[in-house]
């Protein structure tokens, strides 16, 4: 489904929200790991310091894979041209075989990529929804680090840089769009908002089960879990999501989803202007089968969107 003809445009950023996602401005100590060589791409590993301060101190650390993309046949020492970039947020669990994959696809067409390692966003049934919200921005943040730095990549092109997010990974780059409009493009699939609202009506165990221990240890009931979260998190995909721009945006939701819930889906979805969508007959596992249909879409959006070099 394509986007509006009567889309006004987003709304303009308020200062304060600016304010809440900046942090100092840095030079960036990074350390860089040759993980692999392959024909299309050489992968790094790529770490430095979270400059953000009064955060989690067990994790200082901004840690990505990075895909460097690169001609078939030619050497390193031979590879000139600046090229597209690519924010990857991951899913919430497993190890990035998924994330890996597409990866190497975009990598693969010329698409250079920064796949984001996550760090902890659980939330042990003794902490409260502040602790929650303070490991969300937190994350963004991380996020917004990673772009200081393909920014200044030689071989990345800073005008045409988008972001990719499966998952929690679109619920994460849902807000980085917002806030960090150096990003130009973006591909959501599989998210909803609010955060609240998927926590209280999930059907998925890997959420169902630490919700009941959390519950139980706060003696509290679903609705006023939903209400101190509501009013708590600032870092939420449907607060954020009228600052991106739709007509730069493009949409998967699975009509089956009982993990994030399809009504989650489509509210967020709607608070995003409509961008262009995908419908697809699946849950959010089962969404798994469309895969392929929905790489090769999100490659021609990138090339759509980032295709053509800046000046």
């Amino acid at each position: 489904m394509p986007l509006s003809r009567n889309y006004p445009g987003p709304q303009p950023l308020p200062k304060e929200i600016a304010e809440y996602y900046s942090y100092p401005k840095t030079p960036q100590l990074a350390t860089r790991e040759l993980l692999d060589e392959r024909r299309g791409y050489r992968r790094f590993l790529i770490r430095f310091p979270l400059v953000a301060p009064g955060f989690e101190p067990t994790e200082p650390t901004v840690e990505f894979e990075w895909y460097e993309s690169r001609e078939p046949g030619l050497p390193a020492a031979a590879q000139t041209g600046r090229r597209p970039a690519i924010l990857f947020s991951p899913i919430l669990g497993g190890d990035y075989p998924l994330e890996r994959g597409l990866c190497r696809f975009f990598a693969n067409h010329g698409l250079h990529v920064a796949l984001v390692h996550r760090k902890t966003l659980k939330v042990s049934p003794d902490q409260d929804a502040a602790h929650l919200e303070l490991l969300l921005r937190q994350g963004i943040l991380r996020n917004r680090q990673i772009v200081d730095w393909m920014e200044t990549h030689p071989e990345v092109d800073p005008n045409r840089m988008g972001s990719f997010g499966i998952s929690m990974g679109g619920i994460a780059n849902t807000i980085t769009a917002a806030v960090d409009h150096r990003l130009r493009c973006h591909v959501i699939a599989l998210a909803g908002g609010s955060i609240a609202d998927i926590l209280r009506t999930s059907h998925d165990t890997l959420l169902t089960k630490p919700r009941r221990r959390y519950l139980a240890h706060q003696h509290l009931d679903l609705e006023t879990m939903h209400r101190i979260l509501t009013e708590t998190l600032r870092t939420d995909p449907l607060r954020l999501a009228p600052y991106i721009d739709a007509r730069q945006a493009s949409w998967t939701i699975a009509l089956l989803d009982r993990t994030i819930g399809t009504a989650n889906a489509l509210r967020l979805w709607r608070a995003a202007g409509k961008p262009a969508v995908t419908f697809i007959p699946a849950g959010h596992y089962t969404a798994y089968l469309y895969l392929p249909a929905i790489k090769y879409q999100s490659l021609r959006f990138f090339n759509k969107q980032l295709l053509e070099p800046s000046r």
